[in-house]
């Protein structure tokens, strides 16, 4: 079977079902314990392609809903253990310059997307017959069956979205079309039916997961407050240290359906959005609830007071200053907009990825001929640095294994090489959008039509609004899917002044290779300040002396503070170890910005 990856709306479309049978086994639960089993003398290649074929056909199944969830009852313990074995081998550091860690982190989004869609099906069409069908005084115990079903299915649901958006959050994705309403109708369901609260016991009974919330309401508590709590300048260790305390921080998260002065957050169940800052407008609606973090807050507040004892051991194992910070002006600040938007309608140029900023902002030089040295070095190229999902998916299927590898005990894996399918000029196109307005600092724009893959949050573009203009570096903010052709999406300008340069990586001891980079100057109260964009979120820290490379210069520097942090490009402020280098610096950002000056003057003469 062809596996394509999810459409960007895969929660907003319905469940199809188009299959009678399965095509791997006999539909029963006999069989499918079988073929099961025989997986454990599969390769992880083999396993993990046939596991997500096996849930797929069966989220298309016809058959009924009980008999479905025995079916994907006996594969979930599976997919959880491969799932927790692919993120821990193949996914760690979360580097996104590998195109095949890419590939297997798309694979295990796919894992969990299919098991959250396969529990949603199950739960509403057992909410269905439960509420349609009359049942007789013999058939009560059927009916608490289906009952039970019903809660489970609704919990594992919710539980797959929680550990599909805190995997989101830690590569820096927005979340799907369809996704967050999803997970509003399971609560909503689960709060009508007055089991919210219900606690799940013996939960090992039903998967192999470990997760320590124990009814539906922690579990919905716990997907906003991580949502709340997450912004594009937490490294994914502090992600992970937020996650790590949320099982014990929704104890303090209060969700009510009447509005008081504490209600800080507001949720629109009919909404595909997350919790937003209450605007206090005592609007009457049935489909609204309401968050209270105050609690929390106050908590967190003590930390800050001399001999505090309030905080648990995971709290200070994983809670540094900075969070303690982060979470206080989080909870605390009202989220304002700093620009006024004006309205503003016009088309504008904007390609995607550092590797196509430094391509067009280097006159169309290739990275290679930009670093000045002879072909005796390892480069980064564009196509090693980008995957394509086509391309990793594949590769995903071809993971090496040694004939002992199995799914239950795994050894090592390795992949194997293959070409990518786009090629380097392909990844640098420019497209054209339309400007719907414009602040100070940025503009909200319209695509329509096909949506490129690197169009995501967090991603950095070039904009030029004409021939004439600078290009301009920017980040993507948020993304809103309109309708099914269109999306509107933020840009945030970071700075007209850029110069495209080359970062180092030592390898080992005996080899190093270049990444292509950014030095961003601003102006601000006649003070200028420099920083550098360099690739990815983990390749490159605080704390850290690189090599810049300037034409045929090289210099050393320290990277200090991040200043921005998403999943293809991290910013940060940066010193000089040797004060000499200043006037190489500058005299390189110069000669760049002089040289764009006389190429848009011949432009001009043409």
């Amino acid at each position: 079977m062809d596996t394509q990856n999810l459409s960007p709306d895969f929660f907003a479309i319905s469940n199809k079902i188009t299959r009678e049978t399965l095509s791997f086994c006999d539909t029963n639960m006999k069989s499918i314990q079988q073929w099961a089993e025989q997986l454990n003398s599969s390769q992880l290649g083999d396993s993990s392609k046939a596991l997500l074929n096996a849930i797929i056909e069966i989220s298309e199944l016809e058959c009924q809903a009980d008999i479905k969830y025995q079916l994907i009852q006996i594969l979930h313990p599976l997919l959880e253990q491969t799932i927790s074995f692919l993120e821990k081998n193949f996914i760690s550091g979360y580097m996104v310059n590998s195109g095949h860690q890419e590939g297997v982190t798309d694979l295990t989004q796919l894992f969990r997307s299919y098991l959250a869609r396969i529990y949603n099906h199950i739960t509403f069409e057992l909410s269905d017959i439960l509420e349609n069908t009359n049942f007789s005084i013999f058939s009560m115990l059927k009916r608490k069956n289906l009952q039970q079903i019903r809660l489970i299915s609704l919990y594992l649901a919710l539980e797959q979205l929680n550990l599909l958006k805190y995997q989101q959050l830690l590569l820096y994705k927005s979340a799907r079309v369809g996704q967050w309403r999803c997970a509003h109708q399971l609560y909503d369901l689960a709060r009508q039916h007055n089991f919210e609260d219900q606690e799940i016991k013996d939960k090992s009974k039903f998967t192999s997961s470990i997760s320590s919330t124990n009814t539906i309401l922690d579990l919905y508590k716990q997907i906003n407050l991580l949502d709340l709590l997450n912004t594009h300048q937490l490294r994914p260790v502090e992600i992970y240290e937020l996650y790590q305390c949320s099982f014990q921080w929704i104890k303090l998260i209060k969700v009510t359906t009447k509005e008081s002065s504490l209600s800080r957050y507001v949720i629109n169940l009919n909404k595909d959005f997350p919790p937003i800052i209450n605007n206090f407008q005592n609007e009457s609606d049935h489909q609204r609830l309401f968050l209270e973090t105050q609690a929390l807050y106050e908590h967190i507040n003590l930390v800050n007071l001399p001999g505090h004892k309030s905080l648990s051991k995971l709290e200070k194992d994983n809670l540094t200053p900075s969070l303690v910070f982060h979470i206080l002006n989080i909870l605390n600040n009202s989220p304002e907009r700093r620009f006024e938007r004006y309205n503003f309608t016009s088309s504008i140029q904007i390609t995607f990825s550092l590797q196509s900023a430094h391509y067009y902002l280097s006159n169309a030089t290739p990275f290679e001929d930009t670093l000045q040295k002879e072909k005796d070095f390892k480069a980064t190229s564009e196509s090693q640095f980008l995957s394509s999902w086509h391309t990793d998916i594949q590769s995903t299927w071809e993971i090496e294994s040694k004939p002992e590898d199995k799914v239950t005990s795994p050894k090592s894996h390795s992949s194997k090489s293959r070409k990518p399918i786009l090629d380097d000029e392909n990844k640098r196109q420019v497209y054209s959008c339309t400007i719907i307005d414009i602040s100070v600092n940025g503009y909200r724009m319209k695509w329509s039509g096909d949506i490129p893959k690197q169009l995501r949050t967090g991603e950095l573009i070039l904009v030029q609004e004409n021939k004439q203009s600078p290009w301009r570096a920017g980040v993507i903010r948020w993304l809103k899917q309109v309708d099914s052709q269109h999306i509107e999406f933020g840009i945030e300008i970071l700075s007209q002044d850029i110069t495209p340069c080359a970062v180092q990586l030592f390898v080992n001891k005996s080899s190093t290779s270049y990444h292509p980079a950014l030095l961003v100057k601003k102006d601000v109260l006649n003070e200028t300040s420099l920083s550098i964009i360099v690739p990815g979120s983990q390749l490159f820290k605080e704390q850290q002396s690189i090599t810049l490379r300037l034409g045929t210069d090289e210099i050393k520097i320290y990277l200090t503070n991040a200043k921005l942090i998403n999943q293809s490009f991290t910013l940060l402020d940066f010193d000089l170890l040797d004060d000499l280098d200043t006037t190489k610096l500058n005299s390189f950002i110069q000669w760049h910005a002089e040289s764009i000056k006389k190429l848009d003057l011949w432009d001009s003469l043409k």
